[in-house]
């Protein structure tokens, strides 16, 4: 049976961590059209199974609509029956840093003309809250070594533990807790800043890939060096004395 893991981890219990509970029509406002979730179809039996889902949307009628993922026959007819429980995880694009979970039940699977899996809104769900660090917004422009060439990639976040950033591009692809080096320069002071650390989550958006990384201890280092050259110009952080150029997407 080809079930597939997920990757989307829960908080450990050392993660200390703010949650509350919502309603299950209001936890649908923290869900965007294509947002990522981590899915798991449990049976009366016990069995589970596996899979990476994006979210369509919801309608008045209580339903909810996901895509379906690629499955075999045998994995149709054994896990995905009306009726059958989902338990569905994701992080909140709307309330960044904010894992959203609850419980669902499959209410209908089509599968002509597209596929799309319909559950029902839950009676409520849970929030909760994973950051424990201020996240700054950025728009700064970093490379990542590879085999053979430079990726540019775009640094949108970044707090004393860890950063996001995205590139447009269909590879490279890269796993969960791969090591790799963010260098980030400042084109003024030509000082360079080395991220280093491992990647800690990542999915793809309308072609764009989006990945969070945590730093290890010479990556939070170099973050500390590079959040003291920082100043905000009124919707961001960017360097101080920068030159116009030097943060894209102004």
């Amino acid at each position: 049976m080809n079930t597939q893991s997920t990757s989307t981890k829960k908080p450990s219990a050392k993660t200390k961590t703010k949650e509350r509970v919502v309603m299950g029509q209001q936890a649908m406002d923290f869900i965007q059209h294509g947002t990522a979730a981590s899915m798991e179809v449990v049976t009366p039996l016990g069995r589970k199974f596996n899979f990476k889902s994006n979210f369509i949307g919801f309608d008045d009628q209580q339903h909810i609509y996901f895509t379906l993922p690629k499955i075999t026959k045998i994995e149709y007819e054994e896990f995905f029956v009306d009726g059958f429980n989902v338990d569905i995880e994701g992080i909140s694009e709307q309330a960044e840093g904010t894992l959203v979970r609850f419980r669902s039940r499959i209410e209908h699977v089509i599968i002509r003309p597209v596929q799309v899996l319909v559950l029902s809104v839950p009676q409520e769900a849970k929030l909760a809250l994973l950051r424990n660090e201020l996240r700054y917004e950025l728009q700064l422009s970093g490379d990542i070594q590879l085999s053979a060439r430079k990726l540019n990639v775009l640094l949108t976040d970044v707090s004393a533990g860890g950063c996001g950033f995205t590139y447009d591009a269909i590879s490279p692809v890269f796993e969960v807790a791969q090591k790799i080096v963010l260098e980030v320069s400042n084109s003024t002071t030509e000082d360079i800043y080395a991220l280093s650390g491992a990647i800690k989550n990542g999915r793809k958006k309308r072609g764009r890939q989006i990945y969070g990384m945590i730093f290890d201890e010479p990556g939070k280092a170099n973050c500390r060096r590079l959040l003291s050259t920082l100043v905000y110009d009124g919707t961001k952080y960017v360097f101080k004395n920068a030159r116009k150029n030097q943060s894209i997407g102004d």
